[in-house]
């Protein structure tokens, strides 16, 4: 009988619910139908608007010069084999009620657009702001920044990071796919980008920070099947974000521009030689335009809650599903400005990356007792089935993506600290800063709990097949003396568990010998599942579900796009995910929350050089 995971953890997918509205735009006397979505809907004061939007996001970049007439008599004729709407560039807006001028303008606020704006302000730049937020509800999402080399991190013992060393691990974890010149930029100047978001913060404050994984006295494994890592992920509180967000605003309008809150851009303007010379958006009076003399930053995010985007440029993901699999995001970014820059002639990056969304780790939730560890993993039929430490935490995920029936089980034993120190650092690793206790507890109940595993009292561990615990919490745990009642307490029966045993027991003599010949482990993760009483806990795969869309507009060294000739596109910039050239199919980062990081340094940069034109 075939593996059946009777008490899998809850999933964690965030589904999102749209409005579907059908309408038809003309384009070169024909009619183009085209399926749009309403905006989000928790944003105050947010519609649809004149002009409706194009798959899950707003229609994009379109000017009276924005796109050519052949632009669009091409984008007509492939829509209609098969090409997907959102590449149809909308009718120009016309009834516009207000005109701003400024040197630069940031359309979306978030950690790329504000340091940008600032940075842009700071540099004796005119800078203006667009953001579809109200100024209430404007703030951060995240707080893990991932970097090197910053004075806080050197205050706190951490060795300096050669950004030579740096830059070609980058390179080889994207296949080369990344822009070299744009990562060597990050790398020189991500540690002076995090000081200077903070450079306002006393003592007191940084005492609310802390360093993931790091412990002086503790073990560090560097590199790993030939991929490195390295301490550097900083965390913050909300408020010390939320704080230096704030001061972006207070920047742009020392330059003597401001931000335009409630204002969802829609269309970039372009002059007769194709170079954008501003934007319009859509604000609570109608539709403003804001007119640069340097340049237009797209910094809106990715493209995550745009189903028509995703379904058209997420190629493995789509490919990975299952057929009770979709594609949904925990971040409302619809893909808005990578839309008006595609319209405007920008190139797409070809490598559509994201973070998650084709794998998670053994298990669905980031809440798992252990993380993205590499413990031993078994799937549905209780066969071991890869290296589980491969170089980083989401490559050695991968492989799961692939297993049959959804069902991942994650092994160890009383042993655990061992296998935990053990492991190199990375994005979802267990943070051995935080102590065993946690750990220690769960595992103390799923051993008292017996067939109830670590569940609480009065919480169902799963009455069939296929059901969770109550809601709340993490993986179920569960504990066993003996692998054969283990497993029954996990749901193996007949082959199936006599897999699982033989495969934890195949595993223990590899470990004994010190070479894994199945699959290549590093010989230093090689720790035994031998040390009673013996741990596992079960969950489901969790393809489809995106945190972010890591990928968009290609872009130079200086976040200018690059048109369909890889020559920049005068006037148009991106930062953040709405841009591209940064990552491969995945998000593959040596340190956890170079995501953001990413974004401030780039943003910051950018902001920098178009002040400077």
């Amino acid at each position: 009988m075939r593996f059946a995971l009777n008490r899998p953890i809850i999933s964690h997918r965030v589904r999102s619910t749209f409005v579907v509205h059908s309408v038809r735009a003309s384009v070169k006397g024909r009619d183009v139908h085209m399926g749009s979505f309403s905006r989000r809907s928790f944003l105050k004061g947010a519609g649809v608007g004149a002009l409706g939007m194009a798959g899950m996001g707003a229609l994009g970049a379109c000017s009276p010069q924005s796109t050519s007439d052949k632009t669009r008599d091409d984008a007509a004729a492939t829509s209609t084999s098969g090409t997907s709407a959102w590449r149809i560039a909308p009718e120009s807006v016309t009834d516009i009620v207000q005109t701003y001028d400024c040197d630069v303008l940031v359309i979306g606020l978030g950690h790329a657009g504000s340091c940008a704006l600032r940075a842009a302000a700071e540099a004796g730049a005119v800078a203006y702001g667009m953001d579809e937020h109200s100024e209430e509800s404007w703030s951060y999402t995240g707080f893990q920044m991932g970097h090197i080399n910053s004075s806080y991190l050197k205050s706190k013992g951490i060795p300096e990071v050669d950004p030579i060393e740096f830059v070609n691990d980058w390179q080889v974890r994207s296949n080369n796919r990344s822009n070299p010149a744009l990562i060597m930029k990050y790398a020189k100047n991500c540690g002076s980008t995090f000081d200077w978001i903070f450079n306002n913060l006393n003592e007191k404050d940084f005492e609310t920070f802390n360093i993931m994984h790091y412990k002086p006295e503790g073990p560090f494994k560097k590199e790993l099947s030939g991929l490195k890592s390295w301490v550097g992920t900083a965390t913050a509180g909300g408020d010390l974000l939320t704080e230096s967000l704030h001061r972006c605003k207070e920047a742009a309008q020392q330059s003597g521009g401001d931000v335009l809150f409630e204002t969802k851009a829609c269309q970039l303007v372009t002059d007769e030689s194709g170079a954008v010379v501003g934007a319009i958006g859509e604000g609570p009076d109608g539709y403003v335009q804001v007119n640069t003399a340097k340049g237009v930053i797209i910094a809106t995010g990715g493209f995550g809650t745009n189903a028509e985007m995703c379904q058209d440029l997420l190629y493995e993901i789509k490919e990975s599903l299952g057929p009770n699999d979709e594609i949904t995001n925990m971040l409302d970014r619809d893909g808005t400005g990578i839309q008006m820059g595609y319209w405007a002639g920008g190139r797409l990056d070809p490598c559509m990356g994201t973070m998650d969304g084709a794998y998670w780790y053994p298990c669905d939730s980031p809440t798992d007792p252990l993380g993205a560890t590499a413990a031993l993993w078994l799937n549905a039929d209780g066969k071991r089935y890869c290296n589980e430490g491969f170089g980083s935490t989401e490559l050695m995920a991968m492989p799961g993506a692939r297993q049959p029936d959804g069902q991942i089980v994650t092994v160890f034993d009383s042993n655990v600290e061992e296998l935990l120190n053990a492991q190199p650092f990375g994005h979802m690793s267990f943070d051995v800063t935080g102590g065993f206790d946690a750990l220690r507890t769960t595992m103390e109940k799923a051993y008292a709990g017996g067939a109830q595993g670590s569940a609480e009292a009065g919480e169902s561990t799963g009455a069939e097949a296929g059901t969770n615990k109550a809601e709340g919490g993490g993986a179920c745990v569960y504990a066993a003396d003996d692998l054969e009642t283990l497993g029954t307490y996990l749901g193996y029966e007949g082959e199936a568990l006599d897999n699982f045993v033989a495969s934890i027991e195949r595993y223990n003599d590899l470990c004994a010998q010190g070479v894994d010949e199945d699959f290549g482990k590093d010989p230093s993760l090689m720790i035994p599942v031998s040390n009673p009483p013996y741990y596992a806990y079960g969950g489901t795969k969790a393809l489809g579900v995106l945190m972010v869309t890591v990928a968009g507009l290609l872009i130079d060294e200086n976040g200018q796009v690059l048109g369909n000739d890889y020559r920049p596109i005068k006037g148009l910039f991106a930062a953040g995910n709405a841009s591209g050239s940064r990552f491969g199919w995945q998000y593959f980062t040596s340190i956890a929350g170079q995501s953001l990081t990413l974004a401030h340094t780039l943003g910051k940069m950018t902001g920098e050089y178009v002040a400077s034109l």
